[in-house]
C-alpha cells in the first residue's frame, strides 16, 4: 500500500494539477490562434498577388491576353521557403498563364460574391490558395485567377507563437507554484510544530498543548486537542480512583473470607463452625452483588462512549416490568409502589434508546427507593411529558437524604451513612446510562414528604434538541 500524500504534496496537485491542464488548453487555443493571424497576413499577400495579375487581363484582337512579362512573373514566384503557384485561364478552361493543370473549381457564382480561400494538396503537399474573378463586371472580358503557396512558413510560425506564449504562461505557472510552495511550508509550520509536541510526549503525559503561535485553523485543532487531552486525564484520573476503591472494596471481604474460613477450619463446635461458613456465604452474596454491579457500570460506561442502540422504547412499559420484578421485594418490606403512568396515546413516554439499559436504570431507581424507605412505606414512580421532553420521578416518604450527601450521591462507592447498605455503585450505573442516552438525572427534595425524589429527563422521540 503507497503511503499517503503529505498535506503540502496534496495541496500543491490540488493546486499545479488544473493549472497544468489550463496550460494545455492554452496551447491547442494559442495555435489556433496563431494559426489564424499567420493565415490572415499570408492570405493578404496571396490575395494581393491574385489581383494583381487579374488587373493584367485585357482583351487584345478579341481575345483574352495575359499581360505579364517573365521578370515581373520571377519576382512574384520567388521564395526561400515556400512555393508560389498560379494559374490565369478564360471561364472555359484556356490558359493563359501558369501551371497548365487546375487544382481548384471554383464556383462562378461564389466567385462573382468575392474571392474564394481553399486548402488543397499539390505535388504531395498541402498548400493554401485563393481565387478571384478578373474583369467580373464584364462577363465576356472576366477570367480566372488562381494564386498558390505551400505551407512552409505558416505553420513554423504558428508554432513559434504557440511556443512563445506558452513559455511566458509556464514560467507563470511555476512562479505561482513556488509562491504558493513557499506559503504551505510557513502555513504548515504549526501542524508540523504541534505534530513534533505530540511524538515526543510520553503516553502518561496528558498535559495540555502549550499555546503555539498559529492560524485560527490550527488554534481549533489545539484547542480541540486540548480539551480530548483533558478528558482523557480525568478518565485516567476516574479510573485509577474506580480501581483503588474496588481493591478498597475488596480488599475488606476477601479478608473476613479468609479469617473466617480459617475460624471455621480449627473450630472444634459444629455450631460455631456452621456460623462462620454462614458469615462467609453472606459475604460471597456481597462480593456477587458488587461484581454484578460493577459489570452493569461498565456496560453503561461503555454505552456512553461508543453510542447505542437508538430504537423508540416505551418508558412506561418498562416502569411496570421493573415494578413487577421488584413486586417480592416491596411486599418483604410491606412497602406500597404507586404508578402514575397515564398517556394520553401509546407513544406518549417513548424515548430513543437501549431497552436493557433503561430497564437498568428504572430497576435501580426504585430498588433503592424500597429498600431504603422505612418498612411500610410508600414509593412513588410518576412519568410525566413536557412538550419534547419525557420526565421520570421516582420519590418516597422515607427521611431523605441530607443535603451535605447531595454532590456525592451519584459518584462511585459513595454511601451515605443514612443507608449504610449496599456497594454504592447503583446511582453510579443511574447517571451512566442517563448520560449515554443525552438525559439528565438529579436529586431534589420529595415536594409533599421528606424523602428523596431522583429526577430523571428524557428527550422524547423526534426530539431532535
Amino acid at each position: 500500500m503507497n503511503p499517503p500524500l503529505g498535506l503540502r504534496s496534496l495541496l500543491l496537485l490540488l493546486v499545479g494539477g488544473p493549472l497544468f491542464v489550463l496550460l494545455l488548453i492554452e496551447m491547442l487555443i494559442t495555435f489556433g490562434i496563431g494559426l489564424h493571424v499567420t493565415n490572415q497576413v499570408f492570405d493578404r499577400w496571396l490575395l494581393d498577388s491574385a489581383y494583381s495579375l487579374a488587373q493584367e487581363v485585357r482583351r487584345d484582337n478579341d481575345k483574352l491576353v495575359l499581360y505579364a512579362d517573365e521578370a515581373a512573373i520571377e519576382v512574384f514566384e520567388w521564395d526561400e521557403l515556400d512555393e508560389v503557384y498560379y494559374r490565369v485561364s478564360t471561364l472555359d478552361g484556356q490558359v493563359l498563364g501558369g501551371r497548365s493543370e487546375a487544382w481548384v473549381n471554383p464556383d462562378i457564382a461564389a466567385l462573382k460574391q468575392g474571392p474564394v480561400f481553399t486548402n488543397v494538396r499539390m505535388g504531395g503537399e498541402w498548400v493554401r490558395s485563393v481565387t478571384v474573378l478578373a474583369n467580373p463586371d464584364s462577363p465576356r472580358d472576366s477570367a480566372l485567377v488562381s494564386v498558390a503557396e505551400t505551407l512552409h512558413k505558416r505553420i513554423p510560425l504558428s508554432r513559434t507563437l504557440m511556443f512563445e506564449v506558452v513559455l511566458s504562461k509556464a514560467t507563470m505557472i511555476v512562479v505561482a507554484l513556488l509562491v504558493v510552495a513557499f506559503a504551505l511550508s510557513r502555513g504548515i509550520r504549526p501542524l508540523l510544530r504541534l505534530s513534533q509536541e505530540l511524538a515526543s510526549r510520553s503516553p502518561r503525559d496528558l498535559t495540555p498543548i502549550s499555546a503555539l503561535p498559529a492560524p485560527k485553523e490550527v488554534r481549533t485543532v489545539i484547542d480541540n486537542t486540548n480539551r480530548l487531552l483533558e478528558r482523557l486525564d480525568d478518565a485516567f484520573s476516574a479510573r485509577e480512583q474506580f480501581i483503588g476503591n474496588i481493591s478498597h472494596q475488596l480488599k475488606t471481604p476477601l479478608a473476613g473470607i479468609k479469617l473466617q474460613a480459617q475460624l471455621a477450619l480449627r473450630e472444634k463446635n459444629l455450631d460455631t463452625a456452621h456460623q462462620a461458613l454462614e458469615r462467609i456465604c453472606q459475604t460471597t452474596d456481597a462480593m456477587t452483588h458488587l461484581n454484578n454491579q460493577l459489570l452493569k457500570l461498565a456496560r453503561a460506561e461503555a454505552a456512553s462512549g461508543r453510542g447505542l442502540r437508538n430504537e423508540p422504547v416505551a418508558l412506561d412499559n418498562v416502569v411496570r416490568e421493573a415494578a413487577e420484578s421488584l413486586r417480592e421485594l416491596a411486599r418483604g418490606r410491606k412497602v406500597q409502589v404507586h404508578q402514575n403512568l397515564s398517556g394520553e396515546t401509546l407513544d406518549t413516554f417513548k424515548v430513543p434508546g437501549d431497552y436493557y439499559l433503561l430497564r437498568e436504570l428504572v430497576w435501580n431507581l426504585m430498588e433503592n427507593a424500597i429498600l431504603y424507605v422505612p418498612q411500610g412505606g410508600n414509593v412513588w414512580v410518576e412519568l410525566t411529558r413536557i412538550e419534547n421532553n419525557i420526565r421520570l420521578a421516582v420519590k418516597d416518604d422515607g427521611q431523605g437524604i441530607p443535603r451535605e450527601h447531595w454532590p456525592q450521591i451519584f459518584e462511585r462507592f459513595f454511601r451515605s451513612k443514612i443507608t449504610g447498605e449496599g456497594c454504592g455503585l447503583g446511582l453510579a450505573i443511574v447517571r451512566e446510562i442517563a448520560y449515554a442516552h443525552g438525559a439528565t438525572v438529579e436529586l431534589q427534595q420529595a415536594p409533599d414528604s421528606s424523602g428523596a425524589c431522583f429526577v430523571c429527563t428524557f428527550p422524547a422521540v423526534g426530539n431532535k434538541d
